[in-house]
């Protein structure tokens, strides 16, 4: 796997940059949980996972934003989908001026299995970058049109 650099896109697709946003974990949480059954090894693959440490010297100041988002990655992984929909909820109250929210929303309900309403919140994810031109490059919305493709493909599939 090609190393990412920290001025690149997150491939999370949060279209934030690679060192604002998943560089670097919270490594007082370790290894995460195994997921439940519900979460798919699909699902489980693609979910970020957080690099090694930098190296000594080097300090990662995680803001509260980031510790809410990345939350519900590691309650999704974890199969605590009422949890991690509260953290979506607390996000979409604390922090109107980021879509994280849409985005983690979406990752939410495609673990339910509510694969509808993932497609609608990748949709807003897009229309939230594209009413910020200026904060988004236009590479940054192609990992949520690649998870609508593939969403409806696993529709026409059912």
């Amino acid at each position: 796997m090609a190393k990412i650099g920290r001025n690149s896109p997150c491939p999370c697709g949060s279209g934030r940059k690679h060192k604002h946003c998943c560089l670097h974990g919270d490594r007082a949480a370790g290894a995460p949980a195994r997921p439940k059954a519900r979460v798919t090894a699909s699902l489980a693959k693609r979910l970020p996972v957080m690099p090694p440490d930098p190296g000594e010297g080097y300090h990662w100041g995680e803001t509260e934003l980031d510790r809410l988002s990345n939350s519900v990655v590691d309650l999704v992984r974890e199969g605590r989908f009422d949890e991690a929909d509260a953290a979506c909820e607390e996000l979409r109250v604390q922090y109107t001026e980021v879509h994280d929210w849409l985005m983690r929303k979406a990752m939410v309900c495609e673990a339910r299995g509510e694969t509808e309403l993932a497609i609608e919140y990748c949709e807003r994810t897009i229309a939230w970058m594209d009413d910020r031109p200026e904060d988004f490059d236009p590479e940054s919305r192609e990992p949520f049109r690649d998870d609508i493709e593939r969403l409806r493909r696993s529709l026409a599939g059912s």
